[in-house]
């Protein structure tokens, strides 16, 4: 399935980070879990929902890498004998689980006294909810121990707060959630148990120390989602929130990240990170603890999809690079002596390692063709042949377009090549290969080359969490990965009981021979379900590659079937809030690739409040509050019928009189940064005594049109 393929690039990611946590001193050595993780098929089965089928794709080669041709028999046999079994006996599964439950139990007793004050809690007005943040830092400046009796009543405070604000009430599990993640704990909680309203409860607590608290999560798209959303919990309690999105200014970053909760990707505080350590003076820095020299990372951190994160690309670099100019012919002819060249007879392609091995033949033949003595002889332009020809090999056999890579197109003009991430399925806006590989992966596809990158920082993932004074986590899957990650960072898993019995039907994985059958099942299986159909059920399609996603969009076509397509193809990425809101909805079908990580919340019914924030979004666009260009930056609007109806006359005059009222206060000058901005304070359910008029208008006409949504 969908997630099986990923699942050897899990193996291959364990055994590197493991090793380089613990220097295995014998280069055969093997841990017993990483062996489980290669064998284990519990995190790859796919899953059906009563109400919104999930059909997974398998690739093409799914079947063969499941038989374990080739070499690979032995370790099949052993497998099959239950050697891992003898590794991983069932006492130390059981050990396991009985120090969870006994730490389990130990936190029922806070969970009696956060109930216990919820009466008291829930009389006092607005005004003494807030004050008691005022009250919580001050008794933490004076000393008070951060895990002694002030815990339940925080938690009592948020639990209140969220459900005056959101209308969201924690359940009893998501404070044992919250308590796990305070105590520096990965908490491993079901999916659609509420992870991101358990993280308020941590953040909140230890943002009152004064260090801030970063939820870190896997993109752009997510992270304002959830600061729009949690961040109006904590803005209540008097908590500031920052966001920091791709994009955003030195200026912008400073001031997000002196914010008591900051909201941010992995990638962006990566990067955050890398900068302020090439900064020259502590005034160029962003990140608050980064004047200090140490390298370490104040504050309180909770990283959602921790598995994905901490795990899956624990060894991914971020790098820092400056451009240097390339030379382009150079890297023409190596692409024509590559294809040129034959595997099994010029090279050896190594998948695993994504390498390829030129053998003596290769080298002869291909310094024959150049007319010279030795790849590796240095020439008058200061470098040698060999990385060349390697790369245009490498470009050739490893990376493939709509997989690895996607050509980028302006006005149907090719400009570039993009590279799409492996694990969400994104185009990584701004990421270069290093090396020349960049380059050569542009003259394969005829794109005139761009300048060479030279590597002048980096850093991992595994490295960059490292640094963090207080780390916790939380995910739908991480008990698999409990070895790992107590022994790299230290942080023990904590399965989390569910709120109620798990009504989700989970059914066995199919495999087919050919990709043809397996669309063909995926076809008959939503005809079967009603997808398509007014009243049928909801369907999502997972898939692995942007090519994968376009082949059964087309055989769903065929037969009749509209689809809502979602993969790394720019145009279909920037549409992203508008696809999940209405996945949900009765009868659609949608094809995504890897939606694994992701964590996006699909509604059954379709979200009245992200299709209302389109149409208001859409109405303002057309009232010219904002010029052409930063409208360009913005998702297309959708046509009428994606809507679930048509907006009554009355509705649409107060839509327009918002606009028009926004458009005298704040001109016709917004970037589309602001203009987003503005509707997240429009739909902020927090109102303020001080909001101006224009806003007010703004905020009625939005809840008028999420009334007729719903």
């Amino acid at each position: 399935m969908a997630l099986q393929a990923r699942f050897s690039g899990r193996a291959a990611a364990l055994a590197a980070l493991y090793a380089s946590a613990l220097c295995l001193n014998d280069a055969g050595a093997f841990t017993p879990t990483a062996l489980l993780q290669s064998s284990s098929g519990n995190r790859a089965s796919s899953v059906a929902s009563s109400c919104a089928p999930f059909l997974s794709s398998c690739p093409t080669h799914g079947a063969s890498a499941l038989s374990g041709g080739g070499g690979g028999g032995g370790t099949g046999t052993a497998l099959s004998m239950n050697f891992v079994d003898e590794f991983v006996s069932s006492t130390d599964l059981k050990t396991r689980k009985a120090d969870n439950d006994r730490y389990l139990s130990t936190l029922n007793g806070r969970i009696e006294r956060i109930n216990g004050l919820e009466s008291t809690i829930e009389e006092m007005g607005d005004d003494e909810l807030a004050a008691k943040s005022v009250e919580f830092r001050k008794r933490l400046a004076d000393g008070e121990d951060i895990n002694g009796p002030i815990v339940e009543e925080a938690f009592a405070v948020v639990r209140e707060a969220a459900w005056r604000v959101i209308e969201q009430r924690h359940y009893d599990v998501q404070l044992i959630g919250g308590l796990v993640l305070h105590d520096g704990r990965l908490a491993e909680m079901a999916t659609g148990e509420g992870k991101t309203l358990v993280a308020t409860l941590p953040c909140y607590l230890n943002a009152l120390t004064g260090q801030p608290s970063f939820v870190i999560t896997v993109n752009d798209y997510l992270a304002r989602r959830d600061m729009e959303k949690m961040g109006q919990v904590h803005r209540f309690l008097g908590l500031t929130v920052g966001l920091i999105q791709s994009g955003m200014t030195e200026e912008e970053r400073r001031e997000a990240y002196s914010c008591d909760v900051v909201y941010v990707t992995n990638s962006e505080l990566g990067f955050d990170y890398l900068r302020d350590h090439l900064a020259l003076s502590p005034g160029q820095t962003v990140l608050p603890s980064a004047g200090s020299g140490s390298g370490e990372v104040d504050g309180f951190c909770v990283v959602d999809e921790a598995d994905s994160v901490l795990i899956d690309e624990a060894r991914t670099p971020l790098i820092i690079s400056k451009q240097v100019p390339a030379p382009s012919e150079k890297y023409s002819v190596a692409k024509t002596l590559a294809d040129a060249l034959t595997p099994g007879i010029h090279y050896e392609v190594d998948e695993k390692n994504k390498n390829v091995v030129l053998d003596e033949r290769g080298y002869r033949d291909c310094e024959r063709a150049l007319g010279i003595d030795s790849l590796f002889a240095v020439g008058p332009d200061g470098s040698a042949w060999a990385p060349y020809v390697t790369n245009a090999v490498k470009a050739k056999e490893l990376f493939s377009k709509d997989i690895e890579y996607t050509v980028l197109e302006d006005g149907g003009e090719m400009v570039g090549v993009g590279i799409i991430d492996s694990f969400t399925g994104r185009v990584l806006d701004g990421r270069r290969w290093s090396d020349g590989l960049h380059q050569s992966i542009e003259a394969k596809e005829g794109i005139a080359v761009s300048e060479q990158s030279q590597v002048i920082a980096k850093v991992t993932y595994q490295s960059l969490f490292r640094q963090f004074s207080r780390l916790s986590g939380m995910t739908g899957t991480a008990m698999s990965d409990a070895n790992e990650l107590e022994g790299i960072y230290g942080i023990k898993v904590t399965p989390v009981p569910t709120a109620l019995p798990v009504a989700r039907r989970d059914y066995p994985d199919v495999a087919f021979k050919t990709r043809r059958a397996a669309n063909d099942a995926l076809v008959r299986e939503i005809v079967n379900v009603g997808g398509g159909q007014p009243d049928g059920r909801p369907c999502l399609v997972g898939t692995t590659s942007v090519q994968q996603s376009e082949q059964i969009v087309a055989a769903l076509a065929e037969n009749g079937i509209a689809t809502e397509l979602l993969n790394a193809l720019p145009a279909n990425a920037a549409r992203e809030s508008e696809i999940i809101a209405q996945a949900g909805r009765a009868g659609v079908v949608t094809v995504a690739t890897n939606m694994a990580g992701r964590g996006t919340d699909v509604l059954l019914g379709g979200c009245p409040s992200t299709m209302a924030r389109i149409k208001v979004r859409a109405v303002l666009v057309d009232q010219g509050v904002i010029g052409e260009d930063a409208a360009s930056i913005l998702p297309p609007t959708p046509p009428e019928e994606y809507f679930p109806c048509a907006l009554d006359e009355d509705t649409t005059f107060v839509l327009k009189d918002a606009g028009a009222s926004i458009k005298k206060a704040l001109g016709t000058g917004m970037t589309a940064l602001e203009l987003d901005e503005l509707l997240t304070v429009a739909t902020d359910t927090t109102e303020s005594e001080e909001d101006p008029e224009h806003i007010i208008k703004l905020r009625d006409a939005a809840e008028i049109v999420k009334d007729a949504y719903k």
